[in-house]
């Protein structure tokens, strides 16, 4: 039986690598209607009994309620590090206290197979399902790593359970590891960006499709030691950003249809070793990015937004979000919901950062 398993697998990762091309399309991003300018300055998530959390995610659970997930712990990538959230009332403004949505004994049991540490949450909401992608890794670190899914019902944020293990590869399954949130297809379905660490470093699109099944991977170039790409709907087709990995400067792409992408282009920007965000608002993208203060070494000292300018391709930096001398400001996520831009990020390692602001604060930048 484990032998048939074994070639199911294989054939349906060789059907992944070597798909038909139906035509897909992305969705555009909700409209944000332009009133008074709004600025809520960062507040920080009541934060779980660790000593360290980071890499926060954000998705809406219903009309009036997002969560937040990150991971905790004493320290990254040790064993006693879980995945927290918190629920956010966009009516009050409040946040709940944190509570554990999972931690790697409880993915071992549900998964039968061991997961020593638990990075990199990324929540989607799809069809009033929660589904939480997560990094878990077994022996060796991050490059052992493997995304598994879970998912609840949304109203049920903390009933997440094991779905599967994502097969990617069809020998070692081993290195892939998700940061960024997927960007939904006019067929039902989604994209989730994703990126493979060991060797190359290089990023990979998976096309799922309504039912949450994997239906295809992409590989939008042949670029090496680019990670954490960061996937928007724009123009016609859709725009991405990548974090380099040993290089200050990073690449951009866009395409002219899901499976046709132009050469990337080397961005006018600097974001050392840091991840990056994109957001289309109305048709305008902008990047939430790394680039230390004058004067100091620190690349993740302030949490900076530019926005793009379409005539020339660069990126021109408009305000300093945040900033921080000696620790960081970093690993920013972005969601457009209810008229308003959240941004959540790390805060030190110590807790994680939510600010708010809206179309019209953008405009008058």
């Amino acid at each position: 039986m484990h032998i048939f398993a074994f070639i199911a697998m294989l054939f349906g990762v060789f059907w992944l690598l070597n798909p038909t091309k139906p035509p897909i399309s992305f969705i555009k991003p909700p409209t944000l209607t332009k009133t008074t300018p709004h600025f809520s300055p960062p507040a920080l998530l009541p934060t779980p009994p660790v000593q360290s959390v980071h890499s926060a995610s954000l998705s809406a659970l219903g009309k009036h309620t997002l969560l937040a997930a990150y991971f905790g712990g004493s320290k990254e990538a040790k064993s006693d590090v879980c995945i927290w959230g918190n629920l956010y009332n966009t009516q009050t403004g409040q946040w709940s206290q944190a509570f554990k949505l999972l931690d790697p004994r409880t993915l071992s049991h549900q998964a039968h197979e061991f997961v020593k540490i638990l990075g990199n949450p990324v929540l989607y909401t799809h069809q009033n399902r929660l589904y939480l992608f997560v990094v878990g890794a077994s022996l060796g670190g991050w490059a052992t790593s493997k995304i598994y899914v879970l998912s609840a019902p949304a109203n049920k944020p903390q009933a997440l359970h094991y779905e599967q293990t994502l097969h990617l590869s069809p020998l070692l399954n081993i290195s892939h590891l998700v940061r960024n949130p997927p960007t939904p297809t006019t067929d039902g379905g989604f994209v989730l960006p994703i990126y493979h660490e060991l060797a190359k470093k290089s990023p990979v699109f998976l096309k799922f499709d309504s039912h949450t099944h994997l239906q295809f991977l992409l590989r939008p170039n042949s670029l090496k030691q680019q990670l954490q790409p960061s996937l928007v709907p724009y123009q016609h087709c859709a725009f991405v950003a990548y974090r380099s990995y040993k290089t200050e400067r990073f690449y951009t792409q866009s395409c002219l249809d899901f499976w046709h992408w132009q050469k990337p282009l080397l961005n006018n920007l600097s974001n050392h070793d840091s991840a990056n965000t994109l957001f289309n608002a109305n048709g305008v993208l902008y990047l939430i990015y790394n680039q230390a203060l004058p004067h100091h070494k620190n690349a993740r000292g302030a949490l900076r937004l530019a926005r793009l300018e379409p005539k020339t391709g660069a990126f021109m930096p408009l305000k300093i979000l945040d900033r921080s001398q000696k620790g960081e400001v970093s690993y920013p996520f972005v969601m457009l919901f209810d008229n308003q831009v959240h941004v959540l990020y790390t805060k030190e390692r110590k807790a994680i950062a939510h600010m708010v602001f809206n179309l019209a604060y953008l405009k008058g930048l």
